[in-house]
């Protein structure tokens, strides 16, 4: 690979990192004030099927194979509705830096389904990374609450824990069709199937929501940057980097979103550093950095068993 193009890719995701790292602090801000977790579903999921559809006549899509619908429909409608709404749900009842340092799990959940759905063998230090990162997370929600500190709750922690098994089983599911479509013709689908569970979202909750009876411009300018960058060009330029950089690279990159979303919520006072949590983010990316390396010895493997049968 040119040197040009893996440049691209680490340019895309420290984006897509700044974008998710922003996404935290913005979605804070909104909610409860201008709006609850089921409008910013319904605001964010509508809002980016818009942009991805929109964005969809300007490119040369990739016709998607019938058997890869159901796919694209599990993927949005059981994947990336379940994790946007509970992603929004921890915000607004949990501190940003609980849920950032939650939302790094994914990546172990992702082989743990690979375990469960795949028939995956599960070597000892891959389960060692499994136990510390789910440990970990564990560890957060049940001390967070008792180490006090306005804004965090443990019902919102374990709405953490769902999303982040959620977007698990989401970058699951698209793990084949993501190699085959370009990633417009891939979203559009997707979040239009995750539409079907948000448009009913907004018609229940929006008309009560206060930015509809009170609109204000600063909030509407935010909304809008939370459906155009985390919502719409962050789930864009992942893909593009995942073939640039490799999972590998992209995963230590969403392990920077925490970092990065406590020091903005510091910075912006929305929050406060307690003990526990940076406890806690130790030992998940621990366990995230095991199960990396696990992963990667059996991959290596696999491939030096393949040069050696060709020959």
């Amino acid at each position: 690979m040119k040197s040009s193009e893996f440049a691209k890719g680490h340019l895309m995701m420290f984006i897509g990192t700044v974008f998710f790292s922003f996404n935290f602090i913005m979605l804070k801000y909104m909610m409860p004030r201008w709006m609850n977790g089921f409008d910013a579903t319904f605001f964010r999921i509508v809002g980016a099927m818009i942009l991805f559809w929109v964005s969809s006549i300007f490119i040369k899509n990739t016709a998607i194979d019938k058997k890869d619908y159901k796919t694209l429909f599990f993927s949005g409608i059981f994947g990336l509705f379940p994790f946007m709404i509970f992603f929004n749900m921890a915000l607004q009842y949990s501190s940003v830096i609980d849920v950032s340092i939650i939302m790094t799990t994914p990546p172990v959940l992702v082989v743990l389904i690979s375990i469960i759905v795949d028939k995956v063998k599960i070597s000892m230090m891959n389960a060692l990374g499994l136990f510390l990162s789910i440990g970990g997370a564990i560890f957060l929600i049940l001390i967070g609450k008792s180490g006090g500190g306005s804004g965090r709750d443990m019902m919102g922690n374990i709405y953490a824990a769902i999303s982040s098994v959620a977007y698990a089983y989401y970058l699951f599911s698209l793990r084949n069709c993501s190699k085959k479509y370009h990633p417009i013709s891939l979203l559009r689908w997707v979040f239009l199937a995750a539409a079907l569970g948000a448009i009913p979202l907004g018609i229940i909750f929006l008309p009560h929501a206060p930015l509809v009876h009170h609109p204000s411009l600063d909030a509407i300018l935010i909304l809008s940057c939370i459906i155009l960058f985390p919502s719409f060009l962050s789930f864009l330029l992942i893909p593009r980097a995942l073939k640039r950089i490799g999972q590998q690279l992209v995963s230590m990159y969403q392990d920077l979103i925490p970092v990065l979303a406590t020091v903005l919520a510091i910075l912006f006072k929305m929050d406060k550093l307690f003990w526990d949590q940076p406890v806690a983010i130790a030992i998940i990316l621990l366990g995230v950095y095991i199960s990396s390396v696990a992963v990667k010895k059996v991959k290596d493997k696999e491939k030096l068993e393949s040069q050696v049968s060709d020959k």
